[in-house]
């Protein structure tokens, strides 16, 4: 059976009000999965970034935040680009 795989749509946000859902702290991101969402401070959001990006549909984060799961979501919207097409007997 193939698995698709979603990159999660990433928003900077200005503020979360949310506190960490496993300490306590202050939220450094929110992250949105279908079953709801998970807020994390930076030590948990860093620590768990593979599973969090795997898991959330959106996610958001504070401008001044370093998420170490950055590369694997996206920042727009869109589909990833094409190669270029090699095109045969072309003049």
């Amino acid at each position: 059976m193939d698995h698709t795989t979603f990159t999660p749509v990433l928003d900077v946000v200005a503020e979360l009000t949310e506190r960490c859902d496993r300490c306590g702290a202050a939220a450094k991101l929110s992250a949105i999965m279908d079953e709801g969402g998970l807020a994390f401070c930076g030590h948990h959001a860093n620590r768990y970034a593979d599973g969090i990006a795997r898991a959330a549909a959106r996610i958001q984060v504070l401008p001044d935040f370093r998420w170490a799961g950055m590369a694997a979501a996206s920042t727009v919207d869109t589909p990833a680009p094409r190669a270029p097409r090699a095109y045969r007997n072309s003049r």
